[in-house]
């Protein structure tokens, strides 16, 4: 769209101007414009509901709990467990709280609250797809993602207009999130002389160093084959979509920062992985 905006501001501004730098000088200022427009509709969208992130996020979450049939303890639990992750104050946390319980109703409007948010946020694309990976990341919370989840994460990708195929990467990454923060807890424990019989013959420490790296390069959502330069590639895309000012002059909620600041955290201990077992600077 960007590029249609240059392209017409060049047309416009080479009448104006009465001659061919004109176009030149348009094709410079017209991607500018239209960031400014984006950057003011944004804005004032976010500020008519700065809540609607927030609110979408757990009303999915409940939806996704009450999917795969009744809406257990541990459910909820594992809803607060999220809450905690993202460190909410009292007044968010119960936003959250009635938010989650509003879409394990029967009859939650999923499509329209989805194209809500995506009126809201469709000119800030990266906080879209921060907003996927934080709903993987919760519904994965458990360590499990059955075909129900799945098939509200792909409507999720259809309201989004994100192609069914990034979503599944996404998915993938995500997982890889999980695993990864799964191994570096085990270690801990490891450390604290829990594992100590599987150290003695070397079984845990060798496994677990391996499945690091599995998971570093789907963290990244590349594969293991890919080449270094396409590995650089990922990482920068990956550490520039989550830095946290960005995604704050972007409209992300200031009560999701905590965890896309984790999310750019395990990006990077994944690059370090990667970098250590490549041989790469």
């Amino acid at each position: 769209m960007s590029f249609i905006w240059a392209i017409i501001t060049g047309f416009v501004l080479s009448i104006v101007l009465k001659t061919g730098w004109g176009f030149f000088l348009g094709l410079f200022i017209g991607p500018m414009l239209y960031r400014k427009l984006c950057n003011t509709l944004t804005e004032q969208r976010t500020q008519a509901n700065p809540t609607l992130y927030l609110t979408v996020v757990f009303e999915v979450l409940g939806h996704l709990s009450k999917a795969k049939g009744v809406v257990t303890q541990d459910d909820i639990n594992l809803a607060s467990q999220f809450m905690d992750r993202l460190q909410l104050d009292s007044s968010s946390r119960k936003l959250a709280q009635e938010s989650f319980n509003r879409g394990k109703a029967s009859d939650y409007p999923l499509r329209s609250r989805l194209a809500e948010l995506y009126s809201q946020y469709r000119y800030r694309r990266n906080v879209l797809n921060i907003f996927c990976e934080q709903l993987i990341q919760a519904a994965l919370i458990d360590g499990i993602l059955d075909d129900k989840e799945q098939q509200i994460l792909f409507i999720v990708a259809e309201e989004f207009h994100i192609p069914r195929q990034q979503m599944a990467i996404y998915i993938q990454m995500m997982m890889g999130s999980y695993h990864f923060r799964q191994n570096s807890y085990r270690g801990q424990q490891d450390q604290q002389g829990q594992y100590q019989h599987n150290n003695r013959y070397g079984g845990y420490q060798g496994r677990s160093a391996q499945s690091d790296l599995q998971n570093a390069y789907k963290i990244l959502g590349v594969e293991s084959t890919a080449e270094i330069s396409e590995i650089k590639r990922a990482y920068r895309k990956l550490m520039n979509e989550h830095h946290p000012d960005k995604l704050v002059s972007k409209g992300l909620p200031k009560e999701m920062l905590e965890a896309a600041k984790k999310r750019a955290q395990e990006i990077q201990a994944a690059y370090d992985i990667i970098k250590a077992s490549r041989g790469f600077k």
